[in-house]
């Protein structure tokens, strides 16, 4: 038993022992692999090693490098330091400058808000109080230029409204004349025609062409004329009043068609008339002479005082001048609608020739104005009064208040009135003559009313007594109260006392213009005269009265243009009158001419049988345009008007007498014609039978 504890101990040691040797031998294996995974590890880091190395002395030839880089840069930026503190203590000195002037302008700029915030304060308060505003709504016919222009637009057409109602009447009483006068010499053709049975509308159908024919013509020549000769004439004479671009001629077929159509009827209407009258009659009769017209005794011969007293001739005139009424009468119209439009012409002449002298001379007798700046008293015009008292040829001054505000009337276009105040009314009489037109008295300004000129009393229909309305931009309304009428052709003028004005207007007097009365000057001292005094900050503008009288002027001249149109016209019309009623006179007569030629009057008997009936009936065909032509020149005066200007009809003696002239010497030269016509006329031919 023993002996197998033993050996079981023995087996159980040596299984031990095995087991130890067998896990040493592990170890030691396990060890060995160890070894060889470190030698292997020891050889890689080896490598590295030496690899690490390598870079270390690269490393350290470059930290070499950096230091003496860095050595340099220190160096570098040591001196870039000192620099920069230079510039940090400079611009530390100039913040302290600009802190303290930011100071300075902060506490000037609060200083500034503070007033802006102050007066933005009193504008909220001044806007508080302000009222609610008016607007108004205005087009351009409320503009004072667009309405002026239209007027004078509507003025030339109330012209053309009249004066061809006057050509073509006269025209028609000639072509009336004078296709009576061609049927008649032609009563044998016609007549003849008749008896071979030719249709009365192919027998007229020969005056009726030559009618249309000279209608057609002078229509077409007419027609050149009045779209191009007088539409520019009357256009560049109303250029100096407008500011207009070129004129553009334009054709209207409407006024080109009336006017064709009443050409037509007064030459083929007559021809007509004057066939239908004719080709009623039979061939027979119409084949004979046209019979005189039978001779009566007339209301001179039941005064025997005066009949026998009278020679042949005498008594031949006048029973001629009362045989041929309708014919004499057709003389005397036409002498006379000419006579009125000569007349006419030379009425608008003498109402405007002489407007310039007597407004810029007469009615505003101061020579210059001197427009002050605005907002100026007295105190501060001393240094312009300084420079006005050098000038010795300055007479006279007067300190006056001029303010333009508007008149209104329905119908009449808003018109632009001038307030006008002295400063003292004694002298006023030496700077504005304040008068009514024909009298010698002058007014006086005084504080019961004002003084408004003509031409705006007559458009407001107001007068004295009543009261003016005008209102200023604002459209604040005053009235004025009247107290006469005073002599003046341009603009519009309310004249008024100081204490008047202030009473009205609710405002003190505060002169802003100076007129002055100097003597006789050239341009020259007007011109540095005008530029020593626009120097001076108190003097906004000087006008000479020669300037505006020159324009105005110049102005009314060109209205003369219309005026020579006009004349030239009636003048050629009153001879084409003449003419062709004495060349039918002396047709008609001739047998009658003829065979006191044969009895034995010479030439100049034969023509003065038939000129002392032409003369005589030129004469009162002349009175009675006398008469026509004092009512046409009134209306048309008043039409060609415009609403600024005063036109006072004026018709000098002189002008009736070259109007008489003017038609007398046309008629003699018709005289003349007629003459040495008769002189030519074979008198045995003429005497012949028609048969």
């Amino acid at each position: 038993t023993r002996s197998e504890e033993l050996q079981r101990a023995k087996n159980m040691l040596l299984t031990e022992v095995q087991s130890s040797v067998k896990a040493i031998q592990e170890e030691v294996n396990a060890a060995d692999r160890q070894f060889a995974v470190q030698s292997e590890i020891l050889a890689d880091s080896y490598q590295e090693l030496e690899a690490a190395k390598r870079e270390l002395d690269a490393g350290q030839a470059e930290l070499t490098a950096g230091k003496n880089t860095l050595a340099a840069e220190r160096s570098s930026g040591e001196s870039q330091l000192a620099d920069a503190l230079v510039q940090i203590q400079t611009g530390e000195h100039d913040y302290a400058e600009g802190l303290a002037t930011f100071e300075a302008e902060k506490a000037t700029a609060d200083q500034e808000i503070g007033e802006a915030e102050a007066e933005l304060a009193q504008v909220r308060s001044d806007l508080q109080a302000l009222e609610e505003p008016v607007y108004f709504i205005q087009d351009r016919s409320d503009n004072p230029g667009y309405q002026g222009y239209g007027d004078n637009a509507n003025r030339i057409s109330s012209i053309a409204d009249v004066f061809p109602v006057f050509f073509f009447l006269i025209a028609a009483l000639v072509s009336f004349t004078t296709m009576t006068r061609m049927v008649d010499e032609q009563r044998t053709q016609i007549g003849t025609l008749k008896g071979l049975g030719y249709k009365n509308f192919d027998i007229a159908l020969k005056f009726l062409v030559y009618a249309a024919t000279a209608g057609i013509t002078g229509t077409f020549v007419g027609l050149i004329l009045g779209y191009w000769l007088f539409p520019t004439l009357i256009y560049n004479a109303y250029s100096s009043l407008y500011n207009l671009p070129d004129i553009r001629l334009n054709q209207y077929a409407f006024y080109t068609l009336i006017a064709s159509v009443v050409a037509l009827l007064c030459t083929v209407g007559p021809a007509m008339l004057a066939s239908y009258h004719t080709l009623k009659e039979t061939p027979a009769s119409i084949m004979r002479p046209k019979a005189p017209k039978q001779g009566k005794r007339i209301f001179l011969e039941r005064l025997p005082f005066v009949w026998n007293r009278l020679g042949f001739n005498s008594k031949i005139t006048v029973r001629n001048l009362l045989r041929y009424k309708v014919r004499n009468s057709i003389t005397v119209v036409g002498v006379a609608g000419c006579m009125a439009l000569i007349l006419t012409g030379f009425a608008i002449s003498n109402s405007i020739s002489g407007l310039a002298e007597t407004q810029f001379s007469k009615v505003m007798r101061y020579d210059a104005v001197v427009a002050l700046q605005p907002n100026r008293t007295r105190s501060d015009l001393l240094s312009y009064e300084e420079i006005r008292e050098e000038y010795q040829e300055i007479s006279s001054h007067l300190f006056t208040l001029q303010e333009t505000y508007k008149a209104e009337r329905t119908g009449i276009t808003t018109q632009d009135v001038t307030i006008f105040v002295p400063e003292a009314t004694d002298n006023v009489s030496a700077f504005v003559r304040l008068k009514e037109r024909d009298a010698t008295a002058l007014h006086r300004i005084d504080n019961d009313g004002a003084i408004i000129s003509e031409k705006l009393a007559d458009l407001m229909a107001v007068g004295p007594g009543d009261e003016l309305v005008i209102r200023n931009e604002e459209e604040m309304t005053y009235r004025i109260p009247i107290d006469t009428v005073t002599e003046n052709y341009t603009g519009h003028y309310v004249y008024l006392s100081r204490n008047l004005y202030e009473s009205v207007f609710a405002a003190s007097f505060t002169p802003n213009t100076d007129l002055l009365v100097f003597e006789e000057t050239d341009g020259e001292w007007e011109e540095a005269f005008a530029e020593r005094v626009m120097d001076n900050d108190n003097v906004a503008l000087v006008t000479f009265m020669s300037v505006i009288h020159e324009a105005f002027r110049d102005t009314l001249e060109s209205l003369d243009v219309i005026t020579l149109v006009l004349i030239i016209s009636a003048a050629a019309l009153a001879f084409v009158v003449l003419y062709n009623l004495t060349n039918i006179n002396v047709s008609e007569r001739i047998r009658e001419l003829s065979t006191i030629k044969v009895l034995g009057f010479y030439d100049m008997e034969v023509s003065l049988y038939v000129y002392r009936e032409t003369f005589i009936l030129t004469l009162f065909g002349i009175l009675v345009g006398f008469g026509l032509g004092n009512i046409l020149a009134t209306v048309l005066l008043k039409m060609v008007e415009v609403d600024f200007m005063l036109f006072p009809i004026a018709i000098y003696p002189i002008s009736y007498v070259y109007s008489t002239v003017l038609t007398l010497l046309f008629s003699a030269i018709v005289m003349v014609i007629m003459h040495l016509k008769l002189k030519k006329v074979n008198m045995i031919e003429a005497l012949k039978s028609v048969e």
